[in-house]
C-alpha cells in the first residue's frame, strides 16, 4: 500500500481528487441544464495507465472534466484490477497529463451472481457490501448498484417483479451511504433490467424506484440514475465477418424514461450500457434524447489490440480459445468468438503488455482520438466551467487511501453470470 499512498499525496498536492458526480446529476434530475450531454463512463480494462493517459489528453483537448472511469466487478476477475490498484493507475495516468481538479471512479455494475445468490444469499449479498467497502476506500465515490438479476417475471404484477430488486438496491444504498467520506454524497445508480434482453418500461422503472423509496430511510438521499434496457447490447451486434451490425436502440424509449425520471422522481435520467459498438450518430441521438451517462468498454479494448504487436494478439487469441473454447457458440464465426473472449487474456497477460512499450505512443495516441470522437458525439466538449461550477472540491481531509479489513480478497473469478 505504500505505493497507493504515495501516489494519492502526490496527487492530492497537485490538487487531483477523486469525485462524486452526484451533485451534476442532482442538479440535472431537478432542472435540466441548457444544452444536453451525456457523460461518458469509460471501462479501462489494459493497460491502465498509458490508455488512461490517451483519455485524459482527450479531455485535456477537448475542455471537458465530466468523464467518468469504471471497473465492473466482472472486470476486477478478468482485468486482474482491484479498485485500489485501478483507483491508482487513473490518478498517477492524471498526474503524468498534468490534470488538476476531480477524477471521477466509478464501481460499474456492482452486481449480484444470481447463481451465488441462489446457493447462498448472505454470503452473497456480504461479498457485495465488502465491494462497496473497498472501492469506496479507493475513492470510487460512484457507485452503480445492480441487482435486477433478481428481478422475477414469473410473479403476478411489475411491482411483485421488481420488488427483488428494489429490496437489496436499497439496502445496498444505504451501505454506501453509511461510508461516504466527509464531504461526499455518492453518486448511486440502480437497473431494472438485464442489458442485452427485452426492452425496459416506463412501468418497470416506476415500480422499481417507488420500491426503493419506500424502503429507504427518511431523509436519506436516493439513486441519482436509472440504467435501462432499450436495444443495445454488452460487446456490440458481431458479424461473422468481425464487422459490427445494426443494434436498434430506442431512442424515443431512452427520452421518455429519462424524463420520467427527471419530471416524476427528480433523478437526472437514463444510462445506456453496451453503447460503444454504436455508430456515432447514434451516439450522438443519446445525447439528444436526454440519456445522462453512457458506458463505453469494448471499443476500448479493441482499441489496445488494435496496437499491441502481433505476437501479443497472437498469443492472447491462442490462450482465450484454449481457456474459453467452452464459451465458443455454435453459430459464432472465430471472429465472434474472439471479440468476445478478448477480454479474458487481460489479466493473465498483463505483465507482457506492459513490457511491449513499443506500442505505447501508439496505444495513447488511438485513445486520445477514440475518446475524442465520443466526447464529441456525447456533446460533453467545454464542460469544464459547469463541473468546476458543480463539484466544488473534494473530500475532506483525503489523503491516504486504507484497505478495510477483509477486503481485496473477494473472488471474482469464474462468475459467469456477471456482467462485463
Amino acid at each position: 500500500m505504500a505505493a497507493h499512498r504515495l501516489a494519492w499525496e502526490i496527487a492530492s498536492a497537485l490538487e487531483i481528487y477523486p469525485a462524486s458526480i452526484d451533485a451534476l446529476y442532482r442538479r440535472i434530475g431537478q432542472n435540466p441544464l441548457p444544452g444536453r450531454f451525456t457523460v461518458p463512463a469509460i471501462n479501462v480494462r489494459a493497460i491502465a495507465f498509458e490508455s488512461a493517459r490517451g483519455i485524459f489528453q482527450a479531455m485535456a483537448a477537448s475542455g471537458t472534466r465530466a468523464v467518468i472511469f469504471e471497473l465492473s466487478r466482472g472486470e476486477i476477475g478478468f482485468t486482474g484490477q482491484r479498485p485500489h490498484e485501478y483507483a491508482t493507475s487513473i490518478l498517477c495516468a492524471a498526474i503524468a497529463e498534468g490534470h488538476r481538479g476531480p477524477v471521477f471512479l466509478q464501481g460499474d455494475h456492482f452486481q449480484i451472481s444470481a447463481t451465488r445468490f441462489a446457493a447462498d444469499q448472505t454470503a452473497e449479498i456480504a461479498a457485495l457490501e465488502g465491494l462497496i467497502a473497498e472501492a469506496v476506500s479507493a475513492g470510487f465515490f460512484n457507485i452503480d448498484i445492480d441487482a435486477s438479476t433478481l428481478v422475477d417475471l414469473s410473479r403476478r404484477s411489475v411491482a411483485e417483479q421488481q420488488q427483488p430488486n428494489a429490496d437489496l438496491s436499497a439496502h445496498l444504498a444505504a451501505v454506501a451511504r453509511a461510508l461516504e467520506p466527509e464531504g461526499v454524497s455518492i453518486s448511486l445508480g440502480g437497473e431494472i433490467g438485464e442489458v442485452g434482453d427485452r426492452n425496459s418500461t416506463p412501468e418497470e422503472l416506476r415500480a422499481y424506484l417507488d420500491g426503493v423509496c419506500a424502503i429507504l430511510p427518511a431523509g436519506m438521499r436516493g439513486l441519482s440514475k436509472i440504467s435501462i434496457q432499450s436495444g443495445t447490447r454488452h460487446g456490440g451486434n458481431v458479424l461473422a465477418d468481425g464487422s459490427f451490425g445494426d443494434m436498434p436502440v430506442d431512442l424515443d424509449l431512452v427520452a421518455h424514461m429519462s424524463s420520467v425520471c427527471r419530471m416524476e422522481y427528480g433523478v437526472a435520467g437514463c444510462v445506456q450500457h453496451g453503447a460503444s459498438m454504436l455508430d456515432l450518430d447514434k451516439i450522438a441521438g443519446l445525447s439528444q434524447a436526454g440519456c445522462v451517462e453512457v458506458h463505453l468498454a469494448a471499443a476500448f479494448l479493441n482499441a489496445a489490440y488494435e496496437v499491441l504487436p502481433d505476437d501479443c494478439v497472437r498469443e492472447a487469441d491462442a490462450w482465450a480459445k484454449t481457456h474459453y473454447g467452452h464459451e465458443w457458440k455454435q453459430d459464432w464465426s472465430e471472429a465472434q468468438f474472439l471479440h468476445h473472449a478478448r477480454r479474458y487474456p487481460v489479466a493473465p497477460f498483463k505483465r507482457a503488455w506492459w513490457d511491449a512499450v513499443s506500442c505505447h505512443d501508439r496505444l495513447r495516441d488511438r485513445m486520445r482520438e477514440r475518446a475524442g470522437g465520443y466526447f464529441a458525439a456525447l456533446g460533453v466538449n467545454e464542460t469544464d466551467a459547469l463541473i468546476a461550477q458543480t463539484i466544488s472540491h473534494g473530500p475532506v481531509g483525503w489523503r491516504q487511501p486504507v484497505l478495510p479489513d477483509g477486503a481485496g480478497h473477494g473472488e471474482e473469478r469464474g462468475i459467469a453470470d456477471l456482467a462485463g
